[in-house]
């Protein structure tokens, strides 16, 4: 007995140390600024904006599980084809993130004549060279695609030829889709972004399946039916966005219908596209890796095409915390900086930093415990029948 006392009097001597040591640091005197920050700004943002991307990469995923039932030279297909799309996405996320920064900078200067003018130039811009992309690849999309699959299936090549030609044809609706979610997020308003993003699964999973598999007496479209109800799925959602922004959900962002067709102001063009385009160039090369590895494997059989893909999506889960974290902290600093706080913006920055690096640890932590889970939820979802 005398032991376990001299025991717990050891572990209270060095709690009462331990304490001692955290009181004495910066961070305790301004603990309850970093608990306001982070409850009242950072917590409002980041969680819908992770919940929000998580839905954005579930939308490729959820095409492949429509089409599992298919065969692999389908799974296979829409791989491929997903990988360039993603590179395509990746260029319109980071045009999307120089409209946030324009339009934070602006309302934190009250400026909201600013942050409008910028959110429907960015539109209008972007739309115009989504429209031009996709014609392009459309064009092109033959040698894309050999250039893609590399030495994959003829099978499985013209299979991803299809779904790349009807995934195309919603790269305008997917610009405003991403610009318009960015305008909001500058505004502060992150919630609107994720029922959009959100519902637009759910219709993905009920149109496309739908028009694979038919309803009722009708046998439906097969393959052709994953591109075709994608491509509807996001239309409906740019034309959500666009709702909201014209009856002014947001008051700071009420852009009508008709204020689209006014001239454009490249002043404020030019501002955005020299935050979004080197941000581009960055997510660019980082997607261009995947579709890289993925033009590696193309010619060692629809069932390693197919892994790699399940292995990239589950691997993307690992930066959905630290990819949260920087949005909001781009609109904070934003904010920031319109109002002049340029100190303020450094020590909220720095507080971001250290608790995206935290988050970032735990996360690949719990990733690296759950990831045989995944792995074979995958491979159950993927290949119906198996057992895992």
């Amino acid at each position: 007995m005398w032991f376990h006392f001299l025991q717990l009097r050891s572990a209270l001597n060095i709690s009462s140390a331990l304490r001692q040591v955290v009181h004495g640091t910066r961070w305790h005197a301004k603990r309850k600024s970093y608990k306001v920050l982070f409850w009242r700004e950072i917590t409002p943002l980041a969680v819908p904006i992770f919940m929000e991307n998580a839905c954005v990469l579930l939308m490729g995923v959820l095409s492949t599980f429509l089409v599992s039932w298919l065969g692999k030279d389908a799974m296979a297909g829409v791989g491929l084809a997903d990988s360039f799309n993603m590179v395509i996405m990746a260029f319109f996320a980071a045009i999307d993130l120089g409209t946030t920064v324009v339009v934070a900078f602006s309302l934190g200067k009250r400026d909201r004549r600013r942050a409008r003018v910028a959110t429907r130039q960015s539109l209008v811009i972007m739309t115009l060279f989504a429209v031009l992309l996709a014609t392009l690849i459309h064009h092109f999309g033959e040698q894309i695609i050999d250039f893609v699959a590399g030495d994959a299936t003829t099978e499985v090549k013209a299979l991803a030829l299809t779904y790349l030609e009807l995934t195309v044809l919603s790269y305008p609706a997917a610009a405003i889709t991403l610009i318009g979610s960015g305008a909001l997020r500058g505004a502060g308003n992150t919630k609107i972004p994720l029922l959009i993003n959100g519902s637009l699964n759910i219709l993905n999973i009920i149109i496309s399946g739908i028009l694979i598999y038919g309803l009722f007496s009708w046998p439906g479209l097969g393959f052709v039916g994953a591109g075709l109800g994608l491509t509807i799925s996001r239309y409906i959602g740019a034309v959500a966005i666009l709702w909201v922004l014209a009856i002014g959900f947001n008051p700071a962002l009420r852009i009508s219908l008709k204020s689209y067709f006014k001239p454009l102001n490249f002043s404020i063009i030019w501002e955005v596209m020299g935050i979004g385009i080197p941000a581009s160039v960055e997510s660019v090369l980082f997607t261009s890796g995947r579709l890289l590895t993925q033009m590696f494997v193309a010619g060692m059989g629809t069932s390693v095409i197919a892994g790699n893909f399940i292995a990239f999506s589950i691997a993307a889960l690992i930066n959905l915390p630290g990819s949260a974290l920087g949005s909001a902290s781009t609109i904070i600093t934003g904010r920031r900086l319109g109002v002049g706080q340029i100190a303020q913006a450094e020590i909220q920055l720095r507080h971001v930093f250290w608790l995206s690096t935290l988050a970032f640890h735990s996360w690949i932590n719990g990733h690296r415990l759950a990831n045989g889970s995944l792995c074979r939820g995958y491979g159950i979802v993927l290949h119906p029948g198996s057992t895992g």
